[in-house]
C-alpha cells in the first residue's frame, strides 16, 4: 500500500478517536488533548515539533492573555455601568431589556473573550428577571446569541478568530487587523438583532428557574433527607401521624429499598427501620426531629460526612455548572458540597426538567444548574473557589470597584498598542503586557490569574491544533479541496456560501474550535486551486464557525445558558436554526462585497 495513503489512514483514524472522545466527553478534555497529541506523534502522523505545536502555538497563548484581561474587567466591576444600563433602559419590560441586551452585550464581548461576558451577564439578567418577574428562558438565549455575534465584531472577540488568525498567519506571513472583522460583524448584529427581537423573542419558551419551585415564605426551608434508624420513635407509625399540621415539616416522598412513594399516595403507609424520608421545614424544626426521634440524616444532601445540622439563617441560592468545572462527571453524592462549604443540593435542573427526588447518583453535566441551601459564609467560599457560577445578587459581583479604570485602562491600551502600530507589536505581546499590568496594579491577585484560564478551551487548542497540521500535512486538506473544487466548480460565490454552509453544519456537531482547525487549512487549499484571494474563504469559515446557534454544543455560552434558561436541545433548534439561516444568507451575500477575490 502506498505510504502517502497508509499516512492518511492514519490521520483519520486519530481524527476519529479525537472527536469521539472531544464530543463524548468520556474523558476530561486535557486527558484527549494528550491521547491527541500521543497518536499524532507515536504514528508518525506530523513530525513531533507539529504535535506539540498546540502548546506553543501564537493562538493559544492570546487566548488565555485574554481570559485574564477579561477576568480583570469583571472582577473590579469595569463593567458595573453596562449592569446599570440594562436595568435603567428595561423598566421591567422584557423586550426593552432584550433590546437593552442586544445594545451593549455586543460591545462589551467584542472587546472581552464573549464566554467571560455571558458568565458574568447570567446572575445579572437572573436577578433582574426576578425583580421584572421576567422568566429566565426568554433572557438566557438571547444573551448568548448577543455575545456570539458580538464576539464576530473583532479578532479578539471570540477565540475562533484569534484561532484562524494564528493559523493564516503560520500559512501566509500575514496578520488578520483587529477591525477586520467588523463590517460583516456589524451587519450579522443587525440582521441576528432583529430576529431575535421579532421572530426569535416568539420562539422562545417560557420556563421558571428552580428557585421558583418553592414560595418566597419557604426559602429559608430545608429540603432533606432523613433516614429512620433502629428503634426510632417513628417506627411504625402512618406517615400522616408523623407530621402534624401546626408544625412546619411537610412529607414529600418515602423510599423503600427501590420503591418511591410519594405524599399524595404515602399516607397510610407504616414507616419501618431504614426508610428514607425527604422532608421539607424550617431548619429548627428538622434539628428537633433529628435529636428526638432517631433519625439521621442521609447522605444525598450530606455527602458521606454527618454533619450536624445548624440552626442558623440559611438562603437559597442557584448554581451553573460551567463547562471548565471539575464537577462534571461526578455523581451529587461525591460533589462533597456539604462538607467543604456547608452546602446542601435541593434540585437539580438538566435539559427544560426539574430533578427534586432521589439526586443522589445523578452524573453532573455542563450547563445543569443546581439548587442549593446554606448560609452566606457558605456560599461566599463556593464562589470564591470559581468552580461553579454562583447566581446571587447583582451588587455581590462588584469586589474591587477602585480598580475598575486600571483595568479597563490596560485592555484599551493592548488594543491602541497593536491597532496603532498596525501589527508591529503583536497582540500576544501587548496581550501578555496587559497581562502583567493586571497583576502589578493589583487588579487581580495570582490565584486570580489561574482561576480565570479556561483550560477545557485551551487545552481542546492544545488537542485539536496538530490536528490541523496533520490534515494539510497528509494532503488530506488538498484532496478535500479538490472535491469541493471539482463538485461546485470555479465560482467563487457558490463556493463560500457551500463553505460556510458546510463550516456552520460541523460546529453545531462538533464545536467551533475545532472545525475552526480542520477548515482554515481547507479554505486556504481552495483558494490556492481556485486562484482567489483566500481571505473571503477564511471569513467565511470564521463566521460560520463562530455563529453557531442551533445547538447547545454549538458554543460554550450556549452551554453555559442551558441551565439557567431551562432549554431543551430542541430549544435551541427551534429558535437557533432559522437564525442560522438567515446568517448563511448574509453572509452569502455580503462576504463578496465586503472582501472581493481580487
Amino acid at each position: 500500500m502506498d505510504d502517502v495513503l497508509v499516512l492518511k489512514i492514519k490521520f483519520l483514524v486519530v481524527l476519529l478517536i479525537s472527536m469521539t472522545l472531544f464530543i463524548s466527553q468520556r474523558l476530561p478534555v486535557i486527558i484527549t488533548a494528550i491521547i491527541t497529541i500521543t497518536l499524532l506523534a507515536a504514528t508518525g502522523v506530523t513530525p513531533i515539533d507539529q504535535a506539540l505545536s498546540g502548546l506553543s502555538n501564537e493562538a493559544t497563548v492570546t487566548i488565555a492573555a485574554m481570559f485574564i484581561l477579561s477576568a480583570g474587567l469583571i472582577r473590579t466591576g469595569a463593567l458595573e455601568p453596562l449592569i446599570a444600563l440594562l436595568a435603567r433602559w428595561s423598566r421591567g419590560s422584557a423586550p426593552k431589556l432584550i433590546l437593552a441586551m442586544g445594545c451593549t452585550v455586543p460591545i462589551a464581548s467584542a472587546f472581552i473573550n464573549n464566554t467571560p461576558v455571558v458568565v458574568m451577564m447570567v446572575p445579572v439578567l437572573m436577578s433582574l428577571g426576578r425583580r421584572f418577574d421576567i422568566a429566565p428562558s426568554k433572557l438566557m438565549m438571547p444573551l448568548s446569541f448577543f455575545a456570539i455575534i458580538g464576539g464576530t465584531c473583532t479578532l479578539v472577540g471570540t477565540s475562533t478568530n484569534l484561532l484562524i488568525d494564528g493559523i493564516y498567519r503560520d500559512k501566509t506571513g500575514v496578520h488578520i487587523d483587529i477591525f477586520e472583522f467588523t463590517p460583516l460583524g456589524i451587519i450579522f448584529l443587525i440582521v441576528g438583532g432583529t430576529f431575535i427581537l421579532t421572530i426569535g423573542k416568539k420562539l422562545l419558551p417560557h420556563r421558571e428557574s428552580l428557585s421558583a419551585l418553592l414560595p418566597v415564605s419557604k426559602r429559608s426551608h430545608y429540603v432533606t433527607e432523613v433516614i429512620i434508624q433502629e428503634n426510632s420513635t417513628l417506627e411504625g407509625k402512618l406517615v400522616k401521624d408523623c407530621f402534624p399540621k401546626e408544625s412546619s415539616l411537610r412529607f414529600l416522598q418515602l423510599q423503600r429499598d427501590d420503591d418511591f412513594y410519594l405524599a399524595f399516595n404515602a399516607r397510610e403507609l407504616q414507616i419501618q427501620e431504614g426508610d428514607a424520608l425527604i422532608l421539607e421545614g424550617s431548619p429548627q424544626d428538622l434539628t428537633d426531629l433529628l435529636t428526638s426521634n432517631k433519625v439521621e440524616l442521609g447522605t444525598v444532601l450530606e455527602d458521606s460526612v454527618r454533619v450536624p445540622m445548624r440552626t442558623f439563617s440559611l438562603t437559597m441560592f442557584e448554581l451553573v455548572v460551567l463547562p471548565d468545572s471539575p464537577y462534571v462527571g461526578s455523581r451529587v453524592r461525591e460533589l462533597q458540597l456539604n462538607k467543604h462549604y456547608g452546602v446542601k443540593v435541593l434540585a437539580i435542573q438538566r435539559g427544560g426538567q426539574h430533578h427534586r427526588m432521589d439526586i443522589r447518583g445523578m452524573r453532573i453535566k455542563a450547563g445543569d444548574m443546581m439548587l442549593v441551601q446554606g448560609d452566606l459564609k457558605g456560599i461566599s467560599s463556593l464562589k470564591d473557589a470559581s468552580e461553579l457560577l454562583v447566581i446571587e445578587e447583582v451588587d455581590k459581583h462588584i469586589r474591587k470597584p477602585h480598580k475598575a479604570r486600571i483595568a479597563f485602562g490596560l485592555l484599551l491600551g493592548v488594543l491602541l498598542l497593536t491597532t496603532l502600530t498596525q501589527g508591529r507589536v503583536p497582540l500576544v505581546v501587548a496581550a501578555m503586557a496587559g497581562v502583567v499590568g493586571m497583576v502589578l496594579t493589583h487588579c487581580l491577585k495570582t490565584e486570580e490569574v489561574i482561576s480565570s484560564l479556561d483550560f477545557n478551551v485551551l487545552f481542546l487548542l492544545v488537542g485539536t491544533i496538530p490536528l490541523g497540521y496533520g490534515l494539510d500535512h497528509t494532503g488530506l486538506a488538498s484532496d478535500l479541496a479538490s472535491f469541493l473544487y471539482n463538485t461546485i466548480g470555479n465560482n467563487p460565490f457558490l463556493m463560500i456560501s457551500a463553505l460556510y454552509l458546510a463550516t456552520n453544519i460541523l460546529t453545531s456537531l462538533i464545536s467551533n474550535t475545532a472545525v475552526a482547525v480542520l477548515m482554515t487549512p481547507l479554505a486556504l487549499d481552495l483558494a490556492a486551486q481556485m486562484g482567489v484571494d483566500p481571505k473571503p474563504l477564511i471569513m467565511a469559515v470564521a463566521f460560520a464557525a463562530s455563529a453557531a446557534f442551533a445547538t447547545p454544543i454549538a458554543y460554550q455560552t450556549n452551554v453555559i445558558v442551558m441551565g439557567p434558561g431551562g432549554y431543551t436541545f430542541s430549544d435551541y433548534v427551534r429558535v437557533g436554526l432559522p437564525l442560522s439561516l438567515v446568517l448563511w444568507v448574509t453572509a452569502s451575500i455580503c462576504i463578496p462585497l465586503i472582501w472581493p477575490f481580487g
